[in-house]
C-alpha cells in the first residue's frame, strides 16, 4: 500500500478505517430508520395535532443544510467522530423519508387486522411496535442498506475538510493527510487513489446488496 511522509505503512491505516467506516455507516443508517419509522407510526396512529407538528417539523429539517451545521460543531466544539454521529442521527429523524414511511401507515391503519386489534383491547403503543411498524419493516430493510454509504462518505468528506476524528485513523483522514503534505506534486496518486477506491468499493457494495433486497422485500420488481 505504500507509505506517507512519515514512512509508515498506509495498509494500516485504510485497515483500521474499515471497522471505523463501516460502524459509523450502519449506526447511522439504522438510528436513523428506526427513529424515523417510529416517529411516522405514531404520527399517523395519533393523527391530528401530533401529526401536524411532526410533518412541520419535517418540512423545516428538510431545508436545514446537514454538512454545514456538521462543520460548525467540529469547527467550535468538537470532532469526535460519536458526536458527529449523534449529530447526523438527530438531524436525520424528520428526514424527508417521513412523509414516504407516512404514506405506507395511512394504508396499514385501514387494514383489517389493526380493527381486530382495537377490538380485542390492544393498546396504542402495541398496535403501533406490534402490528404497524413490522408490517412496513421489509420494505425500510432496502433503504437502510442504501443510507450506510451515504454516512461512510459524509463522514469522510468531513475528514477530508480537516474535520475528522482527531485520534481514530478514516479513509477521509488518510485522503486529508494526502492532500497536506502535497501528495499529487509529489506523484504519491497511491495515497489518494487507496482510501478513494475503499469507499467507492463500499459505496458500490451496498448499492448492490441494496438492489437484491429490494427485489426480494419489494412483490413488485420480482422476476418470474
Amino acid at each position: 500500500a505504500g507509505t506517507d511522509h512519515r514512512r509508515r505503512d498506509l495498509s494500516v491505516a485504510l485497515l483500521w478505517g474499515i471497522p471505523i467506516a463501516m460502524a459509523f455507516g450502519l449506526l447511522a443508517a439504522v438510528g436513523t430508520t428506526v427513529t424515523t419509522l417510529s416517529i411516522a407510526a405514531i404520527g399517523v396512529w395519533y393523527g391530528g395535532r401530533l401529526d401536524a407538528i411532526i410533518q412541520r417539523l419535517t418540512e423545516i429539517n428538510a431545508i436545514l443544510p446537514l454538512l454545514p451545521i456538521l462543520i460548525m460543531v467540529g469547527t467550535f466544539y468538537s470532532r469526535s467522530i460519536w458526536l458527529m454521529l449523534g449529530v447526523v442521527i438527530l438531524l436525520s429523524i424528520f428526514g424527508i423519508a417521513i412523509k414516504n414511511y407516512r404514506a405506507i401507515f395511512l394504508q396499514v391503519r385501514e387494514l383489517p387486522y389493526i380493527e381486530a386489534a382495537q377490538s380485542y383491547g390492544a393498546s396504542d403503543m402495541r398496535i403501533v411496535f406490534r402490528y404497524m411498524i413490522p408490517r412496513v419493516l421489509p420494505l425500510t430493510i432496502p433503504e437502510l442498506i442504501a443510507l450506510v454509504p451515504t454516512f461512510v462518505f459524509l463522514e469522510a468528506s468531513l475528514a477530508v475538510l480537516g474535520l475528522g476524528d482527531p485520534v481514530l485513523p478514516t479513509w477521509g483522514k488518510v485522503i486529508q493527510d494526502a492532500f497536506s503534505q502535497g501528495a499529487l506534486y509529489n506523484g504519491f496518486y497511491y495515497w489518494i487513489l487507496e482510501p478513494a477506491a475503499l469507499l467507492m468499493l463500499a459505496g458500490f457494495g451496498f448499492a448492490l446488496v441494496g438492489f437484491a433486497l429490494d427485489r426480494i422485500f419489494n412483490p413488485r420488481l420480482r422476476e418470474l
